[in-house]
């Protein structure tokens, strides 16, 4: 990843990433009816090997929902979310243990959740930057958070050493809830949606 990008305009992808996060956030509480908060979220550009160090391990089995979204920008949210928080959050929306619930109802409950969050993240986006943008349907995975990542920036073409790492996190109950929602932009979004921010 050649380009650098300032620090002024980092602070405006977070601000954005802050208000999509924060309604995201919201729709999740509202949702599963408890109270679900949001971390400050990060932007870092990162290696494959500092992100698989500092955010997940390469070898641990995630839940992995992919949801690519097109109009004036176009790119993808990626969610993932361990086996545990998967867990939490499918008990929280069907009101009941899941404990012995197949994988395959726990993943229905938790791509129908992170439909509704992709759509009120790019919701949020849009009303800040006067665009519109539409999410496709979810694709969901269990796999290696290594395999999610490496096929999920190939998919949009991101075929850097280093990938821009935006991240929100979630909490319940003050509980980090081991989910982490990306934005994987395809090339040239960023530099388009810092022109529509001024920056």
């Amino acid at each position: 990843m050649d380009k650098r990008y300032t620090d002024l305009e980092l602070d405006g992808l977070k601000e954005i990433m802050n208000i999509g996060g924060g309604n995201a956030a919201t729709s999740i509480s509202q949702m599963v009816n408890s109270k679900i908060d949001m971390k400050v979220p990060s932007v870092e550009i990162l290696s494959y090997g500092d992100l698989y160090k500092r955010v997940i391990a390469d070898d641990v089995e995630v839940h992995a929902i992919l949801s690519r979204f097109v109009g004036d920008f176009e790119g993808a949210l990626l969610f993932v979310l361990s086996d545990a928080a998967a867990d939490k959050l499918a008990g929280l929306m069907m009101g009941s243990d899941v404990e012995g619930v197949s994988r395959e109802v726990k993943a229905s409950a938790v791509s129908e959740l992170t439909n509704i969050v992709a759509n009120s993240f790019l919701r949020a986006i849009g009303t800040m930057l006067n665009i519109q943008l539409i999410a496709s349907l979810p694709a969901t995975s269990y796999d290696y958070f290594g395999a999610v990542i490496s096929s999920a920036y190939m998919a949009l073409d991101q075929y850097d050493e280093q990938v821009m790492v935006i991240r929100n996190e979630f909490l319940y109950m003050d509980d980090k809830l081991d989910a982490s929602l990306f934005l994987i932009p395809e090339v040239g979004m960023l530099d388009r949606m810092f022109k529509s921010l001024g920056i």
